[in-house]
């Protein structure tokens, strides 16, 4: 009987729904484990690697999603292309972010996210437009934009492009919005780390982590649960699956 109470409890928990999202995750990085390689954990297989400098595994934001990837100014990751990731339309971008410096990096634009000309990036300004700023570019129209204030402390960034218009959360909530148009490619490798170009000293400096990219355009509330849950949280929104041996253990300790 006893048995046959846990089993009933555990399918109960099993069937609680769980809270997800439409848009489709094609690349998350939450930058765990060890090796040369940064795993791909949205089951998209767009593993990163170490193809320049000297970027490493540290102790992430404090109690928070663990490690974190450090940047040294001179070190970047290359994901190759991928049809997962040539995102033509809508998409969405989220990370933690904590610079090193005012600058956030070497040269004007020092690049957290690049792809090939006329496609996305997301930089910090040292200089170009206003130093210290998070900037933008989607597309030759209206190029470059810087967005808004970003200190040393650890801050979430989320970005989304419906096709027309960007929307920039910080921490949660509406920093920036700015209509862009022109050509864009989202095709080329996909660079952490640095801009795309060889050669280019426009390089991250600082930590970044819950790295995720989307093929949709996020909420403001589906940033906020990102968030405070990280990626795979939101996922899974604090649901029964992601702690279920720790439940099931529960359900029998007590019948």
């Amino acid at each position: 009987m006893k048995c046959f109470i846990s089993f009933i409890l555990l399918v109960t928990i099993l069937l609680v729904p769980v809270k997800t999202i439409a848009q489709e995750l094609v690349l998350y990085y939450p930058f765990e484990g060890t090796g040369d390689k940064a795993v791909d954990e949205s089951g998209k297989g767009n593993d990163g690697s170490f193809d320049k400098g000297n970027a490493k595994r540290v102790a992430g934001k404090e109690n928070s999603f663990g490690k974190a990837m450090e940047f040294d100014g001179k070190s970047r990751i290359a994901v190759k292309e991928s049809n997962s990731l040539k995102i033509d339309t809508e998409i969405s971008f989220v990370m933690w972010v904590k610079k090193a410096n005012e600058a956030g990096g070497t040269g004007t634009l020092p690049r957290i996210i690049s792809r090939a000309a006329d496609a996305h990036e997301l930089a910090m300004d040292s200089g170009h437009m206003k130093r210290g700023n998070f900037a933008i570019y989607f597309g030759g129209n209206p190029g470059w934009t810087s967005c808004m204030p970003v200190n040393l402390d650890w801050h979430h960034i989320a970005v989304t492009f419906d096709g027309s218009t960007f929307n920039v959360y910080l921490d949660g909530k509406a920093a920036f919005n700015l209509k862009a148009g022109g050509p864009r490619s989202f095709g080329g490798t996909f660079y952490v780390g640095s801009r795309h170009e060889l050669g280019s000293n426009e390089y991250y400096e600082g930590l970044l982590d819950e790295l995720g990219v989307y093929a949709g355009v996020l909420t403001q509330d589906e940033v906020k649960d990102i968030m405070t849950g990280g990626v795979l949280g939101q996922l899974l929104a604090v649901s029964p699956y992601n702690n279920l041996s720790a439940t099931w253990g529960s359900i029998k300790a007590k019948h």
